[in-house]
């Protein structure tokens, strides 16, 4: 490498902005580590804040006044986001913002997709002194919530379980919805049902696919299928239901883990498959989005109760705002099922 190149590589990583993140993995430490050894009223040891210092130092790290020990209130309640392309939840976070302007807050909106997003996630966070942060992601982004805890920002976590003890979680009852959606096709005389999930890991698929298949088994139904989706997208459903009917036993019906997958695997059995929705093949989902309820579709799904957990996520935002000795508490509110036009009378 020339010294015209090396010089301009120096130059663009002074000007870069050093994250708190880039520095916890250098020292070796949480993000968490690194917010109390910029603090002087922290708890930590000696030897721990000299490591963080001196891995700061070799970066170049200036550690961001704003996020740091400020109590006072900033009047801003994050809300994250990873989902952009899933229907369900541009009505959430409309409703979501109405909600905290009316408490005479402001909404900051961090869109999270990927690790590197993650980073500049947790940089917002600090810089901005958030007051609260409210979680809509399918997956927990960890190192957030760890930055949260080194800045006591209440989180809530929206529409997923989670085994993340000190945060609040609102959330449906997704075992129940799986429930729900096994007694609806066997109801409706269905005897081969699937279920198709949706991303790898994620409470709430996990969750649907344990409730489905224990509802399925309870009722002696012997023959049952569970196909990965790989994410709560359209084109995930349509590209899953080819895959299953490519398969020596195939459904008579399938679950799929929300609404927007269930859309696309009804398009793939008419238009692809040539099956007829519901006489051939039954078709039930999650959510019921707007898209449900069109005549394209008139979608059987379950129904979460986003009023309810809409209001519970922020009555609880605020209620640990006022008062940051509240315990954290898991809130779980009933499904509701709805039959329509995919599943047989």
């Amino acid at each position: 490498m020339s010294k015209q190149i090396q010089d301009e590589s120096t130059q663009i990583q002074k000007k870069r902005k050093v994250t708190v993140v880039e520095v916890a993995e250098a020292a070796g430490v949480s993000v968490s580590a690194v917010s109390r050894a910029f603090n002087p009223e922290a708890s930590i040891s000696l030897p721990l804040r000299e490591k963080v210092f001196k891995a700061a130092a070799s970066l170049n790290y200036k550690p961001n006044r704003l996020a740091r020990g400020i109590k006072s209130r900033s009047s801003l309640v994050g809300i994250l986001m990873t989902d952009f392309n899933n229907p369900f939840y541009l009505p959430i976070l409309s409703r979501f913002t109405t909600e905290i302007q009316r408490r005479n807050c402001h909404s900051l909106l961090i869109h999270v997709d990927g690790d590197m997003d993650i980073q500049a996630a947790v940089e917002l966070v600090m810089e901005y002194n958030v007051d609260g942060l409210i979680i809509t992601s399918a997956t927990l982004p960890q190192p957030l919530v760890d930055a949260c805890r080194s800045q006591n920002t209440p989180v809530v976590i929206f529409g997923r379980d989670s085994s993340e003890n000190s945060v609040t979680i609102v959330s449906c009852d997704n075992v129940l919805a799986g429930n729900m959606a096994a007694d609806m096709l066997l109801d409706a005389g269905y005897l081969k049902p699937a279920f198709v999930a949706g991303p790898i890991g994620t409470s709430a698929t996990l969750d649907r696919q344990r409730g489905f298949i224990a509802r399925l088994m309870e009722r002696g139904c012997q023959e049952w299928q569970v196909v990965e989706g790989g994410e709560f997208s359209y084109d995930a459903g349509f590209d899953a239901t080819l895959r299953v009917f490519q398969h020596t036993e195939k459904p008579d019906a399938l679950f799929f883990a929300d609404d927007i997958m269930a859309c696309g695997g009804m398009d793939a059995l008419r238009y692809e498959l040539g099956f007829r929705v519901p006489e051939d093949v039954g078709v039930v989902g999650v959510d019921d989005i707007r898209l449900a309820k069109s005549r394209s579709y008139n979608l059987s799904t379950i129904r979460q109760p986003n009023e309810q957990m809409i209001q519970s996520s922020i009555d609880a935002l605020f209620e640990h705002i006022s008062d940051s000795n509240l315990p954290p508490r898991s809130i779980t509110l009933p499904c509701e099922a709805v039959v329509r036009g995919s599943t047989k009378k």
